[in-house]
């Protein structure tokens, strides 16, 4: 059974982010895999303070005492970690970035914790096109984390969202996630 971490980066609770999210959720249990859906919005993580504690004696944990210590142990027991967010200023969300940031809390002597992990992404803009979106610039910073870790990156959907829920309108985007999700459920 694949367990699958999905981080929601958008502060939307009913937006086209968390349409995506509930689809691809659905799809995993239908088939017998388990999701987590953590809201990021919902928790107060602080920054990284770039103090470098965790790297002395790489306890897989920070030290700062916040929610985040809590966290880590879904992170570390997923099979897949999938980072969803809707593109805002040409990136991905501050709320998916500081949940990123802290991960730096995972390494370990000569590498990272999360080495050899699949993940996979799924943005959302507003936008009319890639191009100008900024998706392009997000889907490129976590493939250089996804190097990094020296994990797999299994996909990215991404599509035009607009400010209604208009996403579930969209088959061609539907369909791509299907197939994501055909890809998390065979890990």
């Amino acid at each position: 059974m694949t367990r699958v971490l999905i981080l929601n980066g958008s502060p939307r609770k009913k937006g086209n982010t968390f349409f995506l999210i509930q689809e691809l959720s659905k799809f995993i249990f239908e088939e017998g895999h388990e999701a987590e859906i953590l809201h990021l919005n919902d928790y107060d993580i602080k920054p990284c303070q770039g103090c470098f504690w965790c790297y002395k004696d790489y306890p897989l944990k920070c030290i700062q005492n916040d929610v985040m210590n809590g966290l880590y142990p879904s992170v570390l027991d997923s099979d897949v970690i999938v980072f969803a967010s809707p593109i805002y200023w040409f990136n991905y969300s501050a709320q998916l970035k500081l949940f990123i940031d802290r991960l730096v809390a995972l390494h370990v002597p000569g590498g990272h914790s999360l080495a050899g992990h699949k993940f996979a992404c799924i943005f959302i803009y507003g936008d009319s096109s890639a191009e100008s979106s900024g998706v392009y610039t997000a889907i490129d910073s976590i493939n250089h984390m996804i190097r990094y870790f020296g994990g797999e990156n299994l996909g990215v959907v991404h599509g035009t969202g607009g400010d209604k829920l208009t996403i579930s309108g969209k088959p061609d985007v539907i369909k791509e996630l299907k197939d994501l999700a055909e890809k998390i459920i065979s890990v």
